[in-house]
């Protein structure tokens, strides 16, 4: 009668060494591909349209293009204030190759919109912020007004006859127009365009008689002429703009809003990746020549890592939710 022995179990030692030697090599490998990051082209997504928000997004991205040897491709999906191409990094692979131009409206519509398929602070990984540009409220140069106080006077005799263009329904802009109006006393028309640019030239073509923005959207029209800045949203002035005031000081108190700029990726990116783009970015934005391009385009650089970045998400979306909640707004 054959017997047939029992295969004898392995030698606990040895698994656990079996183990230890594949976590290693995965995390070598690991280790490497983030090393590698990145090695091809970057995709990044600006929710508006050319001549807007992305002036500063194709400022960096020629930075990190050559700081990396690889392409940075601008893709721009404008549309629904941001959201369709916040929408788009939200559901992309998590790897770094798709990242989100960061604009102060995303925090806005995570709290205005009821009905979004993405949340800010639950779908994405803060990569960093990277500059800020104070709004402006600027008028058509043909419209009878040269002061802000003018404008508000203006606004009362024409009662419900004054457009006033932003950015996108749900907009730092479109919001700024409403808490104005609010704290005005005056009753204006909100006009959306997909983006700055097409507000920018609407107003030029007299389509509305005042719009809110980023100074960096106005500020070749403004220099030709061809718009007049009556105010600033911000608390203090403008470098660039010593002698406009500000909206606090023309009459509204406390009034204080601005436009920032920064990054984002899928929430699941690795962590590496993340802080890899984060140090890339601050390493482009200690550029010199970036940070002369900026100022010279109404921007002020100023850099914040992804934790700062995230804290700054966090408060932002409560601040605008209160400002949401008193002006009982909520859109689909």
């Amino acid at each position: 009668m054959s017997h047939i022995s029992a295969p004898r179990s392995r030698s606990p030692a040895l698994v656990d060494l079996k183990r230890i030697v594949t976590f290693a090599i995965s995390l070598v490998l690991v280790v490497a591909a983030h090393a590698a990051f990145p090695d091809r082209p970057v995709r990044l997504v600006v929710g508006f349209a050319p001549g807007g928000s992305d002036i500063s997004a194709r400022m960096v991205a020629q930075k990190l293009s050559e700081l990396w040897g690889q392409p940075v491709v601008v893709d721009n999906r404008p549309g629904a204030a941001g959201n369709i191409g916040a929408d788009f990094v939200a559901k992309a692979a998590p790897d770094g190759y798709t990242i989100l131009l960061l604009v102060n409206s995303n925090t806005i519509n995570t709290t205005v919109y009821r009905n979004l398929s993405w949340d800010l602070l639950r779908d994405f990984a803060p990569i960093g912020r990277y500059a800020t540009s104070p709004m402006v409220v600027v008028v058509n140069d043909k419209l009878p007004v040269k002061t802000f106080a003018e404008f508000v006077a203006y606004a009362k005799a024409h009662r419900g006859k004054v457009n006033y263009g932003s950015a996108g329904t749900g907009t730092a802009p479109h919001l700024a127009g409403e808490l104005f109006a609010l704290r005005a006393g005056i009753d204006m028309t909100h006009v959306p365009y997909k983006g700055s640019a097409p507000s920018v030239m609407a107003l030029v073509a007299d389509e509305v008689q005042v719009s809110f923005g980023a100074m960096s959207a106005f500020d070749a029209m403004v220099q030709q002429g061809r718009l007049r800045p009556l105010a600033v949203t911000t608390a203090t002035r403008y470098a660039r703009l010593p002698d406009v005031p500000t909206v606090a000081e023309s009459g509204i108190p406390g009034f204080d809003i601005d436009i920032w700029y920064g990054l984002l990726a899928p929430a699941k990116t690795p962590p590496a990746i993340v802080k890899k783009l984060s140090d890339d970015l601050a390493r482009v934005m200690a550029d010199p020549d970036l940070v002369s391009k900026m100022r010279e385009r109404g921007l002020e650089p100023g850099y914040l890592d992804s934790q700062k970045t995230g804290e700054l998400l966090k408060q932002d979306v409560a601040r605008w939710r209160e400002v949401i909640t008193k002006l009982k707004l909520s859109l689909e």
